[in-house]
């Protein structure tokens, strides 16, 4: 009868978390403990075999985190419900559902446009951790331009040199890194920050990076028109 009574008690428990949403702000910003039982709600941004990045409003800094639910059907567009354990995975912010057992779930609820990409710079996130911490799992554009310096490993992980001399690192999440090669020309770059093994990179979205010409072409000018612009 104890034992009914419990578990009576922690699906109660567990129903009245479950109706409450747990801003993604709060967690990326520390104000719970691990081991948590949350419940954030947001938009799917990028999906994975074995789990996905979602967003709440208003899609900023500390708006992104990563949920590992190996068994999801979810795609980007789709509004969720989450209900999972916080932990830090080697550094990474993420909700695990399975850790929650049998109130661990991933609910759809609608359906939401995937927001626009926040817009940075390499230096905001390849400069320093601490300034690419507020971005971790968040759907960003980065405007620089870029050269690939280095091909993919055999993790997936390549360098791009931003024309400031930053250096951005990729990985192949969504994006095929076979057509990777050393002085490609990158126009901006479009994917989600995530951080793993120590570093952060991007996750570079299927369409999301331009391959541009590094030449830039050059006319000739006559001495005499160049006077003229000085006049």
């Amino acid at each position: 009868m104890k034992s009914f009574v419990m578990a009576a008690l922690l699906l109660m428990v567990a129903s009245v978390a479950f109706g409450q949403v747990t801003p993604i702000f709060d967690i990326q910003n520390g104000a719970y403990t691990e081991g948590s039982l949350l419940t954030p709600r947001g938009v799917v941004t990028g999906a994975t075999g074995n789990g996905f990045f979602m967003a709440e409003a208003p899609y900023t800094e500390y708006c992104g985190i990563w949920v590992y639910s190996p068994d999801h059907t979810m795609v980007p567009g789709d509004e969720v419900q989450i209900c999972g354990v916080y932990e830090e995975y080697y550094g990474l912010t993420e909700i695990n559902v399975p850790a929650a057992d049998i109130y661990g779930s991933v609910l759809k609820v609608g359906d939401l446009p995937v927001p626009m990409p926040s817009v940075v710079s390499a230096a905001d996130i390849f400069v320093d951790p601490l300034l690419a911490e507020p971005w971790e799992s968040c759907l960003i554009i980065i405007q620089d331009g870029m050269i690939v310096s280095a091909l993919p490993s055999s993790y997936g992980e390549w360098f791009a040199d931003a024309l400031d001399g930053t250096p951005v690192m990729f990985d192949d999440y969504w994006y095929d890194d076979t057509q990777v090669a050393v002085g490609q020309c990158y126009n901006n770059a479009t994917g989600i920050l995530n951080y793993g093994f120590g570093n952060f990179k991007l996750e570079a979205l299927v369409d999301g990076i331009p391959i541009v010409n590094c030449a830039v072409p050059t006319d000739e000018v006559s001495f005499g028109a160049l006077k003229a612009l000085y006049r």
